[in-house]
């Protein structure tokens, strides 16, 4: 598993958006699975800039992008090569 992938659901079970019991694949929607809304996502991205010592902006908080645990890892990638 991915370092972000595992960073990211690390997160989601600390904060309580995601119990042992759940079973959510890398590219379930986080929305849909009704693990995620606005709020979280804004937390979510918070811990990510912390993590990485990036800067997400606003227009990359699209569904294609972070609505996924693969989406996220692709664009956490992306982020830290450029």
């Amino acid at each position: 598993m991915d370092e972000i992938i595992k960073n990211v659901r690390s997160f989601l079970k600390t904060e309580g958006f995601l119990t042992e019991r759940m079973v959510l694949k890398d590219t379930d929607s986080l929305t849909e699975t009704g693990i995620i809304d606005s709020i979280i996502v804004l937390q979510l991205v918070d811990f990510l800039e912390k993590k990485y010592n990036i800067e997400i902006p606003m227009e990359m908080l699209t569904p294609e992008n972070f609505d996924t645990l693969e989406g996220i890892e692709r664009s956490i990638t992306e982020m830290k090569q450029g």
